[in-house]
């Protein structure tokens, strides 16, 4: 993203100094940054989204997209999510835990997916003001809005809580990252099937962003 005048919230993105060469740069100054940075996220979220923070659980919606991942792991893509999330062994037994971490593993990424190298790639040149931007615009956009790509980079960019907006060189790689997570929210159950926002969706996807980036929607 280029640089902007707003007084609002910088989140790093693939500018950040050695992001591109790790080699020259101080890995533990550059963990304390991210780890800054996770933290930052999680305080936007809260602070931008405070309707969906009251939200209650919206268990009818939960309860059967807990099922279907349980019943799915050895199946696309509950498999990778599963592998992404970190589980070992069994899922964790409660459904809000479990769907939370389903729905964000392919952003934390706490163990190889099994997607392929290319995949992982894609997903993980989005940063931070990418996934923020996008989920605050969704979630404010309310139930039912649209949740393609091109509607993904759209909020990202309009997003007022998200310093700075896109370089057209810039759309082509994080529509090509957010390609790959669009049919993994629909399968569970935060999108519908023609990619709208659902009430699942609406509830768990900022939460899923939180527990992503070690952090809770609902623990300021």
């Amino acid at each position: 993203m280029s640089d902007k005048d707003d007084n609002v919230t910088r989140l790093p993105t693939s500018e950040v100094e050695g992001y591109d060469d790790l080699l020259e740069f101080d890995a533990d100054e550059f963990l304390r940054e991210w780890q800054e940075a996770d933290r930052a996220a999680v305080e936007i979220l809260r602070d931008a989204l405070p309707e969906v923070v009251a939200t209650a659980v919206p268990a009818e919606h939960l309860r059967p997209a807990a099922e279907s991942i349980r019943g799915g792991l050895k199946e696309w893509p509950y498999r990778h999510l599963a592998a992404a999330a970190g589980w070992r062994g069994r899922p964790p037994a409660d459904d809000e835990i479990l769907w939370t971490q389903a729905a964000g593993a392919l952003i934390a990424m706490n163990g190889e997916s099994g997607l392929g190298t290319h995949e992982e790639s894609a997903l993980m040149t989005l940063q931070h003001a990418d996934w923020a931007g996008a989920v605050i615009g969704l979630a404010r956009a309310g139930v039912g809005a649209r949740a393609w790509p091109e509607d993904l980079f759209s909020y990202a960019d309009r997003c007022p809580e998200i310093e700075g907006s896109y370089d057209p060189d810039d759309r082509e790689p994080v529509e090509q990252g957010f390609e790959l997570i669009v049919p993994v929210w629909e399968a569970v159950g935060a999108l519908d099937e023609h990619r709208r926002l659902t009430p699942l969706g609406h509830w768990g996807l900022p939460r899923a962003l939180a527990w992503a980036w070690e952090g809770s929607l609902d623990e300021g």
